[in-house]
């Protein structure tokens, strides 16, 4: 089953959503068939586009994805599915890389200065005056790497599938049973 057929299985139908009452004002670009065709190129925008603001430290990911994706015109629901590689399971271990990677870009050691918690105001803002910075960088840079290799990786498995699929017809061509 190719990939194509996978992605319009999973996915509701681009009348059904553009009529929804969450699209809004948006209903007449929903009608757009770049952002929902599954091509190639589409799928791959929109696994980078998606991994890029899953390091988004922000809690609005997906709010932000939709739009943009119909900006740029990458696959809606691809995108919006990407962005969930950063769930509550996995959120704590990516940002502490990202913190981790932003603390050796930007030179601040956070090994030497271990951050304590305290539960009050004044402290949390404290804390988050330290870590802002080294975490913006690492989500950026983490993000990016993300989006890069997500990109690489969708039209690798992409053309290795139709690769595939072409040996299998000649294969059934010549032997056909």
């Amino acid at each position: 089953m190719s990939p194509r057929h996978i992605l319009k299985r999973y996915v509701g139908s681009r009348e059904s959503l553009s009529e929804s009452r969450a699209a809004g004002r948006l209903g007449k670009r929903l009608h757009n068939a770049d952002i929902w065709h599954p091509g190639r190129r589409s799928v791959a925008g929109g696994v980078s586009l998606g991994f890029f603001l899953a390091f988004i430290p922000l809690p609005v990911q997906m709010l932000i994805a939709a739009p943009l994706a119909l900006l740029f015109r990458v696959n809606l629901p691809v995108a919006l599915i990407a962005v969930w590689i950063t769930n509550p399971i996995t959120i704590a271990p990516l940002f502490i890389f990202a913190f981790k990677i932003g603390s050796w870009i930007s030179g601040r050691d956070s090994e030497n200065s271990p951050l304590t918690f305290e539960p009050s105001f004044d402290a949390i803002a404290t804390t988050f005056g330290e870590i802002w910075l080294p975490l913006w960088i690492g989500c950026l840079v983490c993000g990016s790497a993300a989006a890069i290799v997500g990109n690489v990786a969708v039209r690798l498995l992409w053309r290795a599938n139709l690769f595939y699929r072409r040996r299998q017809r000649r294969k059934k061509k010549l032997n056909p049973q």
